[in-house]
């Protein structure tokens, strides 16, 4: 049982107690006990006001796009919309994929899927062929930019190729269909949604090619939401917390190619980096992902119904920061909350203590 797990269990033991104790002085005390109901019926009240109240988008003859559908959160959505009786245009990286296989299975007729490579400039324009085809007329409801990869290691071990390959994917994939598509989501007065990540609000030591491109969606979400307010084209942006190895970012068999990127750092990186950061540094970071793959969130669900609310709900946010991990709480997000709060000295500190722990850099004589 690590640290946190034990953190958890002890304040769940706690609050045990604290019920054990306190709950015959309420049922002793009438006024406790009416105030207690009264909070839980107006508590009670609010939820179903608000389900009442909730104006869902009619799916009839809506079109939805969505990049990244190989797997992941991508995949999950566009299976969800189907089922809701949206047309789903789902593109995928590799058309002859397992997750490309589970979409072409379904038999309403509403489910398209298109090869997509949003750094190949002839595969982008062929994919919009096919949008063209279905949006002509009442133009595009939705487009989910899903499509993404990350890369780890420091900043010094992090080729310039890297940081290129990664914001070319994740940004300017982005930018370039979302540009492709502003005409036809402007004339359905629809959205864009943009996946980020806690990655684009807390910026992690081991993960800054990542981190730069989630923060990069993050400035190109706000420019655009207030740029398309004239229209009537909403702009969300959706935050998933921990959830890297429930997708194909780090999950089982994407670990593997972690690992395989850490050996090739070895090679590459000058040795007086090596030696600077000590001969253990990669393999305890490796560890570190390992760990971090196994206290994700086991579950895509909480971050695909917000996908989903992004889409159907008339009255959706703008922004969607969820909670993921296997613990009590989700700590990166945690720690978003409590920058604006904290001396920077000390957030540095507590973001250090999560994502380094055990690592150990040999100082510079």
């Amino acid at each position: 049982m690590d640290v946190k797990q034990f953190c958890s269990l002890q304040i769940f033991e706690l609050v045990y107690l604290l019920v054990l104790a306190f709950l015959p002085f309420v049922v002793a005390v009438r006024e406790v006990t009416i105030a207690i109901l009264t909070v839980l019926a107006i508590g009670t009240a609010v939820v179903v006001i608000r389900y009442l109240l909730l104006r869902r988008v009619d799916p009839e003859g809506r079109v939805v796009f969505i990049s990244g559908c190989d797997s992941g959160f991508g995949n999950a959505c566009a299976r969800r919309l189907d089922l809701h009786g949206y047309t789903v245009i789902a593109g995928c990286l590799n058309a002859g994929s397992e997750g490309a296989a589970l979409l072409q299975a379904s038999t309403t007729g509403r489910m398209h899927v298109v090869s997509l490579d949003v750094t190949d400039e002839d595969s982008v324009f062929q994919c919009m062929a096919k949008v063209k085809e279905f949006c002509q007329n009442k133009g595009l409801w939705a487009i989910i930019n899903n499509a993404g990869i990350a890369s780890f290691g420091d900043i010094e071990f992090t080729s310039m190729e890297k940081y290129r390959q990664v914001l070319e994917v994740n940004l300017l994939g982005s930018i370039q269909l979302t540009k492709l598509c502003l005409p036809y989501v402007r004339k359905a007065k629809g959205r864009v949604i943009n996946m980020s990540g806690a990655s684009g609000l807390l910026s992690a030591p081991g993960q800054s090619a990542f981190c730069i491109s989630c923060f990069a969606v993050e400035a190109f979400s706000d420019a655009l939401r207030i740029e398309m307010q004239p229209f009537g084209v909403k702009v969300i942006t959706i935050r998933p917390g921990n959830y890297l190895g429930a997708t194909g970012i780090l999950n089982k068999s994407a670990c593997g190619k972690v690992k395989t990127e850490f050996d090739q750092l070895k090679n590459s990186t000058d040795q007086e980096v090596l030696n600077a950061y000590g001969t253990k540094h990669l393999d305890t970071q490796l560890e570190q992902l390992s760990d971090l793959s196994k206290s994700t969130a086991s579950s895509l669900v909480n971050v695909v119904t917000a996908m989903e609310n992004a889409v159907t709900n008339l009255s959706s946010g703008s922004q969607y920061l969820v909670d993921g991990g296997s613990q009590l709480f989700d700590v990166s997000n945690i720690l978003i909350k409590l920058r604006p709060f904290v001396p920077a000295s000390w957030h540095d500190s507590l973001v250090s203590k999560n994502f380094r722990q055990g690592t150990t850099v040999q100082a510079v004589q």
